[in-house]
């Protein structure tokens, strides 16, 4: 197939899109980037309005992620059981009420760290239902089994995903010294609001789940992760993230220390490097259908997995003897890599899975891309105390050389996604 008669026919999956996707589109948008603004505004209040110390900031990040730890499976177990998009829109309507009732308290003085912790787990309970449900909905609004639709909105998702992930936070903070962090809630709680009214807009009728077996959640939590287990590409793409979600949280978490405290860069030297990965992700994300379509998906996935090896060695020599000059744009292409996956290992796995399944298997795979994330930021915190960050930085960065190994030992490597 010729560049140009594959790139032609990347375009024309798009142009396939149905118009329910541009609606499905705009209430992603609301919804994700409320939630990293969220992210953000929530432990500013407690700061600024209740004099929240360290440990009460880190308590509010840790009960937003217990969620995603917790409920991944029996909510994917659930979703794979009722139809979806009522719940994408309770579950938007339940983040509006959480996240608006914060500035309403604080404006009566009547707010508290308990109710902070509390909105804060409910909205990452919320979020896990959401995000699950939405990511299983895709294939029935764009047309399940056509692979090429789905990259082509995978890849809208993906570059909302990366500016929400880039610029969410900072938003926050912008508008948080306009105004006050309350306010900026109040916003926030609104694009709920609005992500439930464009979900409601969605015309297209959403599929009757005709094949579900009623058994007990805990036997179909086993069959999602049996199925997992036993297809060879999901097990590839379950291996593959979670070594990057390792490695990328493993990173992050000691490149301050080694930049800042290690090498005595500025803060803003510090951000301009980090900034260099947001914009590597955002280029994953634009590129991954362009790339999937011109060179095959499997073999695209490959081949980035190869070339961020050595880019990911590059990282623990940064200052020494790496300039960060050159270590900046190797962390930009390990950032690129993870937009890419965002686009086409999810396209992926919603190629590759039954509907009934869907749920499951995306519940699953969340509980085992936050396990790593957790895992990474946790290991790479003993490493730097007895060893260093640099130390810490090495570990990490080993496991991200090896993120090619299990695509390579699985078929995705000659597989596809066109239609079926």
């Amino acid at each position: 197939m010729s560049i140009q008669h594959a790139s032609r026919r990347g375009r024309d999956a798009a142009r396939a899109l149905p118009r329910d996707f541009a609606r499905y589109l705009v209430a992603a948008v609301a919804a994700k980037w409320g939630f990293h603004i969220a992210k953000v505004a929530v432990p500013l209040v407690a700061i600024t309005s209740l004099g929240a110390g360290p440990g009460a900031a880190g308590a509010l990040a840790t009960a937003g992620t217990v969620p995603f730890l917790l409920l991944g499976l029996p909510a994917g177990a659930w979703l794979d059981r009722v139809a979806r998009r009522p719940v994408m829109i309770a579950m938007d309507l339940t983040r509006f009420v959480l996240i608006g009732s914060v500035p309403i308290a604080a404006a009566a003085s009547a707010l508290t760290m308990t109710q902070l912790w509390v909105v804060v787990f409910l909205n990452g309970v919320a979020t896990v239902f959401f995000d699950v449900a939405m990511q299983s909905h895709l294939p029935d609004l764009v047309g399940d089994g056509h692979g090429g639709r789905l990259v082509a909105a995978n890849g809208r998702l993906g570059i909302v995903d990366q500016m929400a992930l880039i610029g969410g936070p900072a938003l926050a903070g912008w508008l948080v010294g306009l105004s006050t962090a309350a306010a900026v809630l109040v916003a926030t709680a609104l694009g709920y609001l609005w992500s439930a009214l464009w979900i409601r807009r969605i015309e297209r009728p959403e599929p009757r789940r005709v094949d579900v077996v009623r058994r007990s959640l805990a036997a179909e939590v086993r069959e999602g992760l049996s199925f997992v287990r036993r297809n060879h590409t999901l097990r590839a793409i379950a291996v593959a993230g979670a070594l990057v979600n390792f490695a990328t949280a493993g990173t992050v978490a000691m490149l301050p220390l080694l930049l800042v405290q290690q090498l005595h860069w500025s803060e803003s030297q510090l951000g301009l490097f980090l900034g260099a990965g947001g914009v590597g992700g955002l280029l994953g994300a634009l590129c991954g259908q362009r790339l999937s379509t011109v060179f095959g998906a499997g073999r695209s996935v490959l081949a980035i997995g190869l070339a961020i090896a050595p880019a990911s060695l590059v990282l623990p020599l940064v200052g020494q003897p790496v300039p960060g000059l050159v270590a900046a744009p190797a962390w930009a292409l390990v950032i690129f890599k993870v937009g890419f996956d965002s686009v086409v290992l999810t396209s992926f796995r919603q190629h590759v899975t039954p509907s009934r399944l869907l749920g499951r298997v995306n519940g699953t795979l969340r509980v085992v891309f936050s396990g790593a994330l957790t895992l990474g930021a946790a290991m790479t915190a003993v490493v730097g105390h007895y060893a260093g960050p640099r130390a810490a930085t090495w570990v990490a960065c080993a496991a991200l050389a090896l993120v090619w190994v299990p695509i390579l030992r699985s078929p995705m490597r000659q597989q596809t996604l066109g239609a079926s």
